[in-house]
């Protein structure tokens, strides 16, 4: 049960501390305990575009119990047209926050709606925008990539640049030039699974490892982020910046512990890279839009250009029953930035040398 009062209180699982705070954060497993302990008058519900509708639902049910008798299951979940109108039997206020371009509920079919899509589909006059907090270039790149619709960065971010205190290395200074936010390094790594359904790339983690070790020193006290879609790289790349003396200086996540976070540089790192150009999750929508869309001043693109470019996130073949295969939204992304966003380099030969 993970219950915690907001302003910095220590953790806590006593009914009668909790029933002494105003504001409770709470995970929604922990709000089946919550319905005898206290009732709110409002309540906002985080991430809902990773969360199921039957998890939407259930701080109505668990947490405040103001719906009964109505029944509740993911039967009837499920069957519900408009959630607004269901909401607003509740005398509450409830406020759903979620992006349904960054993500998928977790566990089910990819094409079945998130819970904020729910909320959307209910009621898309209450939907708020907001400005970005990217740099216009980069908001540019994600608003086209992921078909937004007109996503803005605010006036007094579009324009900034990364801060540089220290002249990069000179094999560095194509990449971490100020004056371009989007730069892909071009790769040529190789992939290998790790475990049963993990990938990594140990070539693209060590290049990776080594520009944070230069962008640690170049820019001093930038907050700095690595972003793949992979456990297995995660972990190879954690593990080279722990030999540096670096991994309290960059931080390393997937595109799933990315979300709701930022930083002000952010190295995504793609790792597939095979003769059938088949990227799979490493080319989805969701996930590389989180990836993208971190960064306040500087997005690095690590990976193969050319399978990006020319990727399938199915390749065709006669096992898997497709004739021509599925291609990748990743090849959006590549067209983008080499033609409109950004920069394509080729990788300099200090990233990649042992």
């Amino acid at each position: 049960m993970s219950m915690i009062h907001c302003c910095q209180s220590p953790f806590s699982i006593l009914s009668s501390e909790i029933r002494s705070k105003k504001i409770v954060v709470c995970t929604t497993l922990s709000l089946k305990r919550l319905s005898y302990l206290l009732r709110f008058d409002n309540i906002i519900i985080d991430e809902a575009g990773i969360e199921k509708l039957e998890h939407l639902l259930s701080p109505f049910w668990y947490g405040i119990n103001q719906l009964a008798p109505l029944r509740y299951d993911e039967k009837t979940a499920m069957q519900i047209n408009n959630l607004m109108d269901l909401i607003n039997q509740c005398s509450i206020v409830v406020t759903v926050v979620g992006d349904p371009k960054q993500s998928r509920p977790i566990g089910i079919s990819s094409k079945d709606p998130s819970a904020i899509e729910w909320v959307i589909k209910g009621a898309p006059s209450d939907t708020l925008r907001i400005t970005h907090r990217l740099h216009d270039k980069i908001s540019g790149l994600v608003d086209e990539f992921a078909s937004y619709g007109g996503l803005k960065s605010s006036p007094e971010v579009a324009s900034r640049r990364l801060k540089l205190y220290q002249i990069p290395g000179m094999e560095y200074r194509e990449i971490i030039n100020p004056e371009e936010p989007v730069t892909w390094v071009d790769i040529n790594g190789v992939e290998n699974t790790m475990g049963f359904s993990s990938w990594a790339n140990d070539i693209e983690a060590r290049a990776c490892a080594k520009l944070c070790q230069q962008l640690a020193y170049a820019t001093r006290n930038r907050s700095i982020v690595v972003v793949t879609r992979y456990t297995g790289q995660r972990q190879l790349i954690s593990h080279y910046l722990g030999q540096m003396g670096l991994a309290d200086r960059a931080r390393v996540t997937t595109t799933t512990g990315a979300l709701g976070t930022q930083a002000d540089i952010v190295l995504f790192s793609l790792v597939r890279n095979n003769r059938e150009r088949n990227v799979g999750a490493a080319g989805a929508l969701q996930d590389v839009n989180v990836a993208i869309s971190r960064s306040k001043e500087k997005l690095i693109i690590m990976g193969n250009f050319n399978t990006m470019l020319n990727g399938f996130s199915a390749v065709p073949s006669s096992d898997n029953g497709l004739r021509y295969g599925y291609k990748s939204p990743s090849r959006v992304l590549a067209r983008l930035v080499s033609q409109k966003y950004g920069k394509v380099v080729d990788v300099p030969q200090v990233l990649v040398s042992r």
